[in-house]
Protein backbone atom coordinates (compact mmCIF):
# COMPACT_ATOMS: atom_id res chain seq x y z
CA UNK A 1 0.00 0.00 0.00
CA UNK A 2 1.23 3.48 -0.91
CA UNK A 3 0.42 6.65 1.02
CA UNK A 4 0.93 10.17 -0.30
CA UNK A 5 1.12 13.15 2.05
CA UNK A 6 0.81 16.78 1.08
CA UNK A 7 3.36 19.10 2.76
CA UNK A 8 2.16 21.97 4.98
CA UNK A 9 1.05 25.04 2.97
CA UNK A 10 3.70 27.73 2.50
CA UNK A 11 3.28 31.44 2.99
CA UNK A 12 1.76 33.39 0.12
CA UNK A 13 4.28 34.00 -2.65
CA UNK A 14 6.62 31.27 -1.39
CA UNK A 15 4.85 28.13 -2.57
CA UNK A 16 7.11 25.53 -4.18
CA UNK A 17 6.09 22.71 -6.51
CA UNK A 18 7.58 19.21 -6.90
CA UNK A 19 9.44 20.53 -9.95
CA UNK A 20 11.56 22.55 -7.48
CA UNK A 21 12.84 19.37 -5.84
CA UNK A 22 16.60 18.77 -5.85
CA UNK A 23 16.95 15.67 -3.66
CA UNK A 24 14.96 12.64 -2.53
CA UNK A 25 15.57 11.61 1.08
CA UNK A 26 14.66 7.98 1.79
CA UNK A 27 14.13 6.15 5.07
CA UNK A 28 13.94 2.48 4.06
CA UNK A 29 13.49 0.03 6.87
CA UNK A 30 12.49 -3.57 7.35
CA UNK A 31 8.74 -2.98 7.07
CA UNK A 32 8.27 0.46 5.48
CA UNK A 33 9.67 2.61 2.67
CA UNK A 34 9.34 6.38 3.06
CA UNK A 35 10.54 8.99 0.56
CA UNK A 36 10.58 12.79 0.85
CA UNK A 37 11.21 15.25 -1.95
CA UNK A 38 13.31 18.20 -0.74
CA UNK A 39 13.96 21.61 -2.23
CA UNK A 40 17.29 23.48 -2.17
CA UNK A 41 16.57 24.79 1.34
CA UNK A 42 15.85 21.32 2.67
CA UNK A 43 12.08 21.81 2.99
CA UNK A 44 9.84 18.81 2.31
CA UNK A 45 7.80 19.40 -0.85
CA UNK A 46 6.08 16.02 -0.92
CA UNK A 47 6.15 12.75 0.98
CA UNK A 48 5.14 9.20 0.04
CA UNK A 49 5.44 5.85 1.77
CA UNK A 50 4.59 2.23 1.15
CA UNK A 51 4.80 -1.18 2.80
CA UNK A 52 7.63 -2.21 0.46
CA UNK A 53 10.03 -2.72 3.33
CA UNK A 54 13.22 -4.72 2.90
CA UNK A 55 11.66 -7.84 4.44
CA UNK A 56 8.95 -7.89 1.76
CA UNK A 57 11.16 -7.52 -1.32
CA UNK A 58 13.14 -10.15 -3.17
CA UNK A 59 16.58 -9.50 -4.70
CA UNK A 60 16.21 -7.40 -7.83
CA UNK A 61 12.88 -5.83 -6.81
CA UNK A 62 14.21 -2.74 -5.00
CA UNK A 63 14.65 -0.43 -7.97
CA UNK A 64 11.14 -1.08 -9.27
CA UNK A 65 9.65 -0.52 -5.80
CA UNK A 66 11.50 2.76 -5.40
CA UNK A 67 10.75 4.13 -8.88
CA UNK A 68 7.10 3.15 -8.57
CA UNK A 69 6.87 5.19 -5.38
CA UNK A 70 8.48 8.35 -6.81
CA UNK A 71 7.25 8.12 -10.40
CA UNK A 72 5.58 11.56 -10.25
CA UNK A 73 8.73 13.32 -9.03
CA UNK A 74 11.67 14.78 -10.97
CA UNK A 75 14.68 12.54 -11.74
CA UNK A 76 16.89 14.05 -9.03
CA UNK A 77 19.48 12.19 -6.89
CA UNK A 78 18.32 10.12 -3.93
CA UNK A 79 20.06 9.44 -0.62
CA UNK A 80 18.85 6.48 1.45
CA UNK A 81 19.32 5.33 5.03
CA UNK A 82 18.26 2.23 6.94
CA UNK A 83 18.11 -1.47 6.16
CA UNK A 84 18.27 -0.72 2.44
CA UNK A 85 22.05 -0.82 2.95
CA UNK A 86 22.08 -4.19 4.74
CA UNK A 87 23.02 -7.52 3.21
CA UNK A 88 19.31 -8.13 2.64
CA UNK A 89 18.82 -4.68 1.08
CA UNK A 90 19.27 -3.14 -2.34
CA UNK A 91 23.07 -2.95 -2.05
CA UNK A 92 25.21 -3.51 1.03
CA UNK A 93 26.87 -0.35 2.34
CA UNK A 94 29.88 -1.42 4.43
CA UNK A 95 29.97 -0.31 8.07
CA UNK A 96 32.12 2.66 9.08
CA UNK A 97 34.20 2.19 12.23
CA UNK A 98 33.41 4.04 15.43
CA UNK A 99 34.25 6.76 16.40
CA UNK A 100 32.46 8.17 13.37
CA UNK A 101 31.94 11.81 12.43
CA UNK A 102 29.39 12.93 9.84
CA UNK A 103 32.29 13.43 7.44
CA UNK A 104 33.53 9.87 7.96
CA UNK A 105 30.04 8.48 7.43
CA UNK A 106 29.59 10.59 4.29
CA UNK A 107 32.91 9.29 2.97
CA UNK A 108 31.57 5.74 3.31
CA UNK A 109 28.42 6.40 1.27
CA UNK A 110 27.81 3.80 -1.43
CA UNK A 111 27.02 5.41 -4.80
CA UNK A 112 25.45 3.83 -7.87
CA UNK A 113 23.12 4.70 -10.73
CA UNK A 114 19.75 3.15 -11.57
CA UNK A 115 18.94 1.70 -14.97
CA UNK A 116 17.17 4.96 -15.73
CA UNK A 117 20.24 7.03 -14.90
CA UNK A 118 19.22 8.36 -11.47
CA UNK A 119 22.19 8.93 -9.08
CA UNK A 120 21.67 6.98 -5.86
CA UNK A 121 23.49 6.96 -2.52
CA UNK A 122 23.17 4.65 0.50
CA UNK A 123 24.36 5.78 3.93
CA UNK A 124 26.60 3.18 5.62
CA UNK A 125 25.96 1.81 9.07
CA UNK A 126 28.45 2.19 11.92
CA UNK A 127 30.23 -0.59 13.82
CA UNK A 128 32.07 -1.00 17.11
CA UNK A 129 34.80 -3.61 17.55
CA UNK A 130 35.52 -4.27 21.21
CA UNK A 131 37.42 -7.08 22.98
CA UNK A 132 35.22 -6.50 26.04
CA UNK A 133 31.86 -7.04 24.32
CA UNK A 134 32.82 -8.45 20.91
CA UNK A 135 31.20 -5.75 18.80
CA UNK A 136 28.07 -3.87 17.86
CA UNK A 137 26.38 -2.45 14.77
CA UNK A 138 23.93 0.30 13.99
CA UNK A 139 22.16 1.00 10.70
CA UNK A 140 19.68 3.82 10.19
CA UNK A 141 19.87 5.38 13.63
CA UNK A 142 23.24 6.98 12.81
CA UNK A 143 21.41 9.26 10.37
CA UNK A 144 19.04 10.44 13.11
CA UNK A 145 22.03 11.23 15.32
CA UNK A 146 23.58 13.26 12.50
CA UNK A 147 20.27 15.10 12.23
CA UNK A 148 20.48 15.91 15.93
CA UNK A 149 24.03 17.22 15.49
CA UNK A 150 22.82 19.42 12.64
CA UNK A 151 20.39 21.05 15.10
CA UNK A 152 22.60 20.95 18.21
CA UNK A 153 26.17 21.67 17.14
CA UNK A 154 28.65 20.50 19.74
CA UNK A 155 26.19 18.20 21.50
CA UNK A 156 27.93 16.18 24.24
CA UNK A 157 25.89 13.48 25.91
CA UNK A 158 23.94 10.30 25.33
CA UNK A 159 21.35 9.71 22.63
CA UNK A 160 18.88 6.91 23.31
CA UNK A 161 17.05 5.46 20.31
CA UNK A 162 14.40 3.04 21.63
CA UNK A 163 12.91 0.35 19.46
CA UNK A 164 13.07 -3.35 18.72
CA UNK A 165 16.83 -3.08 19.22
CA UNK A 166 17.34 -0.06 21.43
CA UNK A 167 20.55 1.93 20.88
CA UNK A 168 22.48 4.04 23.38
CA UNK A 169 25.02 6.26 21.61
CA UNK A 170 27.69 8.36 23.29
CA UNK A 171 28.00 11.50 21.16
CA UNK A 172 30.83 14.00 21.52
CA UNK A 173 33.14 16.13 19.39
CA UNK A 174 30.51 16.26 16.66
CA UNK A 175 30.37 12.52 16.12
CA UNK A 176 29.39 9.08 17.44
CA UNK A 177 32.06 8.03 19.94
CA UNK A 178 30.52 4.71 20.97
CA UNK A 179 27.19 2.91 21.24
CA UNK A 180 25.58 -0.20 22.65
CA UNK A 181 22.49 -2.17 21.64
CA UNK A 182 19.85 -3.60 23.98
CA UNK A 183 17.24 -6.05 22.65
CA UNK A 184 14.56 -4.37 24.74
CA UNK A 185 11.67 -4.18 22.27
CA UNK A 186 12.27 -7.67 20.92
CA UNK A 187 12.53 -9.13 24.42
CA UNK A 188 9.27 -7.44 25.43
CA UNK A 189 7.51 -8.86 22.38
CA UNK A 190 8.83 -12.37 22.98
CA UNK A 191 7.88 -12.34 26.66
CA UNK A 192 4.42 -10.87 26.13
CA UNK A 193 3.45 -12.88 23.07
CA UNK A 194 5.37 -16.16 23.05
CA UNK A 195 6.49 -17.01 26.60
CA UNK A 196 4.32 -18.47 29.38
CA UNK A 197 3.75 -14.86 30.52
CA UNK A 198 1.34 -14.37 27.61
CA UNK A 199 -1.37 -15.87 29.85
CA UNK A 200 -0.84 -13.11 32.42
CA UNK A 201 -0.86 -9.99 30.20
CA UNK A 202 -3.17 -8.28 27.72
CA UNK A 203 -3.25 -5.07 25.70
CA UNK A 204 -5.44 -2.32 27.10
CA UNK A 205 -6.90 0.87 25.73
CA UNK A 206 -4.25 3.19 27.19
CA UNK A 207 -0.55 3.72 26.53
CA UNK A 208 1.42 1.36 28.75
CA UNK A 209 3.46 4.14 30.33
CA UNK A 210 0.28 5.77 31.70
CA UNK A 211 -0.54 2.82 33.98
CA UNK A 212 0.66 3.00 37.61
CA UNK A 213 2.03 -0.53 37.17
CA UNK A 214 4.53 0.82 34.61
CA UNK A 215 6.03 3.03 37.33
CA UNK A 216 6.15 0.03 39.67
CA UNK A 217 8.10 -1.99 37.10
CA UNK A 218 10.60 0.86 36.66
CA UNK A 219 11.05 1.11 40.42
CA UNK A 220 11.60 -2.64 40.80
CA UNK A 221 14.50 -2.82 38.32
CA UNK A 222 16.05 0.66 38.57
CA UNK A 223 15.67 1.75 42.21
CA UNK A 224 15.27 -1.57 44.05
CA UNK A 225 17.67 -3.58 41.91
CA UNK A 226 15.46 -6.65 41.45
CA UNK A 227 17.48 -8.94 39.13
CA UNK A 228 15.93 -8.88 35.67
CA UNK A 229 15.41 -12.64 35.29
CA UNK A 230 13.71 -12.74 38.68
CA UNK A 231 11.71 -9.60 37.94
CA UNK A 232 10.07 -10.95 34.82
CA UNK A 233 8.86 -14.07 36.66
CA UNK A 234 7.07 -11.78 39.10
CA UNK A 235 4.68 -10.90 36.25
CA UNK A 236 3.24 -14.42 36.57
CA UNK A 237 3.32 -14.39 40.37
CA UNK A 238 1.39 -11.10 40.55
CA UNK A 239 -1.41 -12.56 38.47
CA UNK A 240 -1.58 -15.86 40.36
CA UNK A 241 -1.26 -14.49 43.89
CA UNK A 242 -2.84 -11.05 43.65
CA UNK A 243 -5.20 -11.33 40.68
CA UNK A 244 -3.60 -8.33 38.96
CA UNK A 245 -5.49 -7.26 35.83
CA UNK A 246 -3.69 -8.44 32.67
CA UNK A 247 -3.72 -4.92 31.17
CA UNK A 248 -1.89 -3.51 34.17
CA UNK A 249 0.42 -6.51 34.20
CA UNK A 250 1.48 -5.79 30.61
CA UNK A 251 2.38 -2.25 31.67
CA UNK A 252 4.31 -3.71 34.60
CA UNK A 253 6.24 -5.98 32.22
CA UNK A 254 7.00 -2.96 30.00
CA UNK A 255 8.31 -1.07 33.02
CA UNK A 256 10.49 -4.02 34.04
CA UNK A 257 12.04 -4.34 30.59
CA UNK A 258 12.65 -0.62 30.01
CA UNK A 259 13.83 -0.23 33.60
CA UNK A 260 16.18 -3.16 33.11
CA UNK A 261 17.67 -1.38 30.11
CA UNK A 262 18.15 1.85 32.07
CA UNK A 263 19.70 0.01 35.03
CA UNK A 264 22.10 -1.87 32.75
CA UNK A 265 23.19 1.35 31.03
CA UNK A 266 23.68 3.04 34.41
CA UNK A 267 25.68 0.14 35.82
CA UNK A 268 27.92 0.05 32.73
CA UNK A 269 28.82 3.72 33.21
CA UNK A 270 26.86 5.13 30.27
CA UNK A 271 24.41 7.04 32.44
CA UNK A 272 24.88 9.36 35.39
CA UNK A 273 23.13 12.29 37.00
CA UNK A 274 23.48 15.55 35.10
CA UNK A 275 24.51 13.96 31.80
CA UNK A 276 22.69 15.41 28.80
CA UNK A 277 20.12 12.92 27.46
CA UNK A 278 18.10 12.94 24.25
CA UNK A 279 15.51 10.35 23.23
CA UNK A 280 14.90 9.89 19.50
CA UNK A 281 11.97 7.74 18.47
CA UNK A 282 8.29 7.43 17.69
CA UNK A 283 6.02 9.58 19.83
CA UNK A 284 4.50 6.78 21.92
CA UNK A 285 7.80 5.04 22.61
CA UNK A 286 9.61 8.32 23.24
CA UNK A 287 6.97 9.28 25.80
CA UNK A 288 7.38 5.93 27.55
CA UNK A 289 11.14 6.36 27.79
CA UNK A 290 10.83 9.98 28.90
CA UNK A 291 8.56 8.88 31.75
CA UNK A 292 10.88 6.00 32.61
CA UNK A 293 13.85 8.37 32.87
CA UNK A 294 11.83 10.81 34.96
CA UNK A 295 10.77 8.03 37.33
CA UNK A 296 14.43 6.98 37.56
CA UNK A 297 15.60 10.48 38.47
CA UNK A 298 17.03 11.56 35.11
CA UNK A 299 16.03 14.39 32.78
CA UNK A 300 15.71 13.56 29.09
CA UNK A 301 14.27 15.47 26.14
CA UNK A 302 12.29 13.48 23.56
CA UNK A 303 12.68 14.31 19.86
CA UNK A 304 10.81 13.14 16.75
CA UNK A 305 12.92 10.64 14.83
CA UNK A 306 11.14 11.27 11.51
CA UNK A 307 12.24 14.90 11.38
CA UNK A 308 15.81 14.04 12.34
CA UNK A 309 16.13 11.47 9.54
CA UNK A 310 15.46 14.24 7.02
CA UNK A 311 17.91 16.61 8.73
CA UNK A 312 20.58 13.90 8.83
CA UNK A 313 20.16 12.87 5.20
CA UNK A 314 20.27 16.51 4.11
CA UNK A 315 23.50 17.14 6.03
CA UNK A 316 25.14 14.02 4.59
CA UNK A 317 24.00 14.95 1.08
CA UNK A 318 25.63 18.36 1.47
CA UNK A 319 28.90 16.88 2.73
CA UNK A 320 28.92 14.32 -0.09
CA UNK A 321 28.17 16.94 -2.79
CA UNK A 322 24.91 15.30 -3.84
CA UNK A 323 23.12 18.66 -4.02
CA UNK A 324 23.43 21.44 -6.59
CA UNK A 325 25.98 24.09 -5.65
CA UNK A 326 23.38 26.62 -4.49
CA UNK A 327 21.95 24.07 -2.01
CA UNK A 328 25.23 23.02 -0.33
CA UNK A 329 25.42 25.90 2.11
Amino acid sequence: MTTRTEPPPRAAGARAAPADGVLIAVDWGTSRLRAMLLDAAGSVLAEVDSDDGIARLKPGEHEAAFERLVEDWPAVPAIMAGMVGSRQGWHEAVYVSCPATPEAIAAGILRFTTAGGRPMAIVPGVMVRSPDRDGDVIRGEETQIIGLLADETGFDGVVVLPGTHSKWATVMEDGIADFQTYLTGEMFGLLAQQSFLRHSVKDGAEELSTYPEFALGIRRTVAEGLPFLAAIFSVRARQLLDGVAPEGNLAYLSGLVIGGEIAAARDSGRLWQGRTLRIIGSRTLARAYARAFDLSGYQAEALDGSDLVVAGLLRLARIADLLPAEARR
